[in-house]
């Protein structure tokens, strides 16, 4: 499995429409195998997206992302996990143990996270605010 993370300053970037760097780790069973970062395209987010398709990525989590990426970036394959924040290295670790869910990791304004199977539910944010309603693929794998 492939998993890319934007980084900026040892932490998710807030942003991933701006990231400019992608951590990428190559793992068996969610143990490291390889892990480098690599600068992300800047130039147009079509240009980000053939980037992680060249790089047969699996899983993306990164911070906020446009509505419109994240559809054209599952529309390729890849699994994304938005709106995340926090610590790379924590991030890494929960998702090793399959606990990216944690709220801790959530964006202000977001709480609760579903995995979600069908694009037409919502997350169950704590304010129920719009703007971080979105929808979470199932992190590659067994959902029983």
């Amino acid at each position: 499995m492939k998993v890319a993370l934007t980084i900026w300053n040892n932490r998710i970037s807030p942003v991933f429409d701006v990231a400019q760097h992608v951590l990428l780790l190559e793992a068996q069973q969610s143990v490291i195998q390889q892990q480098q970062v690599v600068d992300l395209p800047v130039d147009s987010a079509i240009n980000k997206l053939t980037f992680l398709v060249s790089q047969k990525v699996d899983l993306l989590i990164c911070g906020a992302i446009s509505r419109s990426l994240q559809l054209a970036i599952e529309e390729q394959g890849i699994n994304v996990y938005p709106f995340c924040s926090g610590e790379v290295s924590e991030l890494i670790e929960c998702w090793q143990k399959d606990q990216l869910e944690r709220v801790s990791f959530a964006m202000p304004g977001c709480g609760k996270r579903r995995r979600i199977r069908q694009r037409t539910q919502g997350n169950g944010c704590r304010n129920s605010d719009n703007h971080c309603r979105r929808q979470i693929k199932h992190l590659g794998g067994n959902d029983a």
